[in-house]
């Protein structure tokens, strides 16, 4: 659904490019997780799928980038609207009308669609998302869940076959983050919708992921593989991930759960033994 053909990317005068050497296929109907240290391309990589790079972000793009076999260097975001929907992680920032029924209709206004499809379109989102009850509510009255939900839905309405987030529970509550995750659940299970997420919470998301694509470092390649294998290497990784590795578990453990289940041979190994006695604490220093 996705492919990257030997792709860079070099913004303005740069000494060397904020990515370089991807060459990877996102398959489709699949939630692919993106991780990296800060600083080594993930937004430029989110970008280049939607069309912003090279058109509205400038940089020079070498390689290919095709979405449902749309080259991204002849398409403009526009014409790539109805394949790829973008959201970020502060809907409040793009949101365009006042009310939850009206930014979902934006979108499908801009590409001039039939009002009846319209409507059929909003009505299915608005069950879909569980956004029912809050048709008529102003946007600035929401929650930070619903409004990425509403973010999310204003996209949908388009009938994406790609759907591109960046960072989208970093400023939610675990409750309103899980709300976000399961809206996403639904639309690759059910829907059949290509997920491209970026996260740094990756304690909240790593779970639900197909695949996971990392950036280890400003201009390497990045290496594909499943959340297991990934969370192996990956620089970034979810504190139960490091328990993991500390204790040397295999596979490692993607939740505190699979933690959990892990655990018996440890706690067995460890059953007999004393900790170290805790050092004493320092003096406070006197008035001087």
């Amino acid at each position: 659904m996705i492919r990257f053909e030997q792709v860079s990317v070099t913004y303005g005068d740069a000494a060397a490019p904020a990515v370089q050497g991807v060459d990877l296929t996102v398959p489709e109907g699949e939630l692919c997780l993106l991780v990296g240290p800060s600083g080594v391309g993930k937004s430029t990589v989110l970008n280049a799928v939607c069309g912003l790079v090279p058109h509205f972000t400038g940089g020079t793009l070498h390689g290919r980038v095709t979405v449902d076999g749309r080259d991204t260097r002849t398409h403009r975001p526009r014409e790539l609207a109805d394949v790829v929907g973008t959201v970020g992680q502060d809907p409040l920032a793009h949101f365009v009308t006042d009310t939850v029924e009206d930014e979902l209709a934006y979108g499908m206004e801009s590409l001039g669609l039939a009002p009846d499809v319209m409507r059929r379109r909003v009505e299915e989102t608005l069950d879909l998302l569980g956004l029912a009850g809050l048709r008529d509510r102003a946007l600035t009255t929401l929650s930070g869940g619903q409004m990425q939900r509403v973010a999310i839905g204003s996209v949908l309405t388009t009938h994406p076959k790609v759907l591109v987030l960046d960072e989208p529970t970093s400023a939610l509550d675990p409750a309103a983050a899980e709300e976000v995750l399961s809206v996403l659940q639904r639309l690759v299970h059910d829907l059949g919708t290509t997920v491209l997420l970026a996260e740094h919470r990756l304690e909240r998301v790593i779970q639900y992921a197909d695949q996971v694509i990392l950036l280890p470092a400003p201009g390497a390649p990045p290496v594909m593989g499943s959340p297991s294998e990934i969370m192996a290497i990956s620089p970034v990784h979810p504190p139960v991930v490091a328990l993991g590795r500390l204790a040397q578990w295999s596979p490692l453990p993607l939740t505190v759960r699979d933690a959990r289940r892990r655990a018996a041979p440890l706690r067995d190994h460890l059953r007999d033994r004393t900790p170290p006695p805790a050092g004493r604490p320092e003096p406070a220093p006197g008035p001087g």
